[in-house]
C-alpha cells in the first residue's frame, strides 16, 4: 500500500468510528433514560430501523476500510 492508500484507510476508519459511536451513544442514552423512567419521546419503528442500518453501514465501513482505502488511493502514488 502506498501512502495515499494508507491515508484513505485511516480517514475511512476515523469517519466510520465517529459515525458509529455517535449513533450508538445517542441510542444508548435514549435506552438508559427510558430504563430509568425518564419521560422520553417515542420514535416510530422506521426511525429506529433506519438508525440501526446506519450503525450497520458504519461497522461495514470499518470492516472494509482497508480494501476501500486501496481502491480510493490507487494510481495516486505514481
Amino acid at each position: 500500500m502506498n501512502t495515499h492508500q494508507k491515508l484513505a484507510t485511516l480517514i475511512l476508519r476515523l469517519v466510520a468510528t465517529i459515525w458509529t459511536a455517535f449513533i450508538v451513544l445517542g441510542w444508548s442514552m435514549y435506552a438508559i433514560e427510558a430504563a430509568v423512567g425518564v419521560t422520553v419521546q417515542h420514535y416510530p419503528a422506521h426511525t429506529v430501523i433506519g438508525n440501526m442500518a446506519y450503525i450497520v453501514i458504519g461497522v461495514l465501513a470499518l470492516i472494509f476500510s482497508k480494501s476501500l482505502g486501496r481502491l480510493l488511493g490507487r494510481d495516486l502514488g505514481e
